[in-house]
């Protein structure tokens, strides 16, 4: 059986999978439920959007796929990252009557609340996790199905075998989900993660001393060699 890559194939393939015609199985609910939890454990650069919001505004609404903060900067230069802080400790540092230059953020429900308000016009670069897409009839395909059709099917079949309570397959089959969430995960955080040649450097302090030494010359003397990748 091929890899299914849409949405209606996915509906086909699990019931294949399910083989089991008195379980009176709903695809799209299983399927639905699956991708609900990939949204609270999938951490993939996949996942990452950056978006420019207007930031002159008191509350900021965040993007309609928004699922999580990754970032968020001022005038859209990441250099100039604002400090993340509850909505209490915001408006206590920064109460309504005060202005200028925000510094910090809250999250508020669906929208972003800077401190202090802005004084003047400024933008906003926003780095945050997607929600993923759901599937659907007229939302057939996503990235998450093409590249990873196999914890769709893994997934759904554990919701599938839940709600059938064909407790002899659901261990295994949550095992092997599981499994595959893990590897998508760990292909993720290496993906973050620059990658060059291995290089020796001297163990130093802000001050340009050897890390436990004397001050000597870091080209002659003894020092603690680090290995970095």
């Amino acid at each position: 059986m091929a890899e299914p890559q849409t949405y209606a194939e996915l509906q086909s393939s699990l019931l294949a999978w399910l083989d089991d015609s008195a379980a009176n199985i709903n695809p799209t609910e299983c399927i639905g439920l699956a991708e609900a939890r990939f949204n609270r454990v999938l951490d993939t650069p996949d996942q990452e959007a950056t978006t420019t919001l207007d930031g002159s505004a008191s509350s900021i609404a965040l993007p309609s796929d928004y699922y999580e903060v990754r970032g968020l900067f001022l005038n859209g230069q990441y250099s100039l990252p604002l400090e993340a802080l509850t909505l209490n400790s915001l408006k206590s540092l920064y109460p309504d009557n005060r202005s200028g230059v925000p510094v910090a953020y809250a999250i508020d429900g669906q929208s972003i609340v800077l401190g202090p308000l802005p004084n003047a016009t400024c933008t906003l670069g926003l780095k945050y996790k997607q929600a993923i897409q759901p599937l659907s009839d007229v939302n057939p395909t996503n990235w998450l199905l093409t590249k990873h059709p196999d914890l769709y099917i893994a997934a759904s079949l554990a919701m599938a075998e839940l709600r059938g309570w064909n407790d002899a397959r659901l261990p295994m089959i949550k095992s092997w989900y599981d499994e595959i969430l893990d590897e998508i995960n760990m292909a993720g955080r290496k993906a973050k993660i620059a990658s060059g040649p291995l290089r020796m450097r001297a163990a130093v302090t802000e001050t340009g001393r050897k890390a436990g030494g004397d001050g000597g010359n870091l080209l002659t003397d003894g020092a603690d060699f680090l290995v970095e990748g």
